[in-house]
């Protein structure tokens, strides 16, 4: 399985704030600030102490949150795969029964020995051992719908490539009736220069 760059970059991050704010660590500054002896100086740096301490405090809060919304976003919701195993089967098997071809009789026989598949339990299994539904099968199912449409609407360059050629047609065919003596005495009555 491949890893989320984001979630290694978070997994870390948390790691090394974790290990940077130790316990020791913490109780070496505020011994630090006050052997100084400086009354001041000491609240000075226990204040500072603080503040780092909350800043890091809100920023492992930030990178749990980052890292909890990526798992979440890769997990598919009980609701989810509950409305995902009681519909699809049933669509899937009414597009095949409209259609009347010999393949789909045997799609729908495969589809019967599918169906055990498309559990409850198998989604929650294989996300449970780190299976991704939503990038398997959402990003590639996106990308081939993507596809479909893109190959069925004209890019710019078709279409003025078309045109040039409906254009080059047009001429052709005129050369064609300028050689014709009585087309091209049709041609001058019908546009009024005869």
């Amino acid at each position: 399985m491949e890893a989320n760059p984001e979630l290694v970059k978070a997994g870390i991050d948390l790691g090394s704030n974790l290990i940077k704010e130790s316990v020791q660590s913490i109780v070496t500054k505020i011994k630090t600030a006050k052997a100084a002896g400086d009354k001041e100086k000491t609240i000075n740096d226990l204040e500072e102490i603080i503040n780092g301490l909350i800043s890091d405090r809100n920023q492992l809060i930030q990178l749990t949150q980052t890292y909890e919304e990526k798992m979440i976003m890769q997990k598919i919701s009980d609701n989810d795969i509950d409305y995902i195993t009681e519909n699809i089967i049933p669509l899937l098997e009414n597009l095949l029964e409209q259609s009347t071809t010999e393949n789909a009789q045997r799609t729908m026989e495969s589809l019967n020995l599918f169906k055990p598949l498309l559990s409850k339990e198998l989604f929650n299994i294989a996300q449970l051992l780190g299976f991704n539904f939503k990038k398997a099968i959402g990003e590639p199912l996106t990308e081939l719908i993507n596809s479909f449409i893109t190959s069925k609407t004209s890019s710019p360059d078709e279409m003025r490539v078309t045109l040039e050629l409906a254009s080059l047609q047009r001429e052709v065919e005129f050369y064609k009736v300028m050689q014709d003596e009585e087309a091209f005495q049709r041609y001058l009555i019908a546009t009024g220069k005869a």
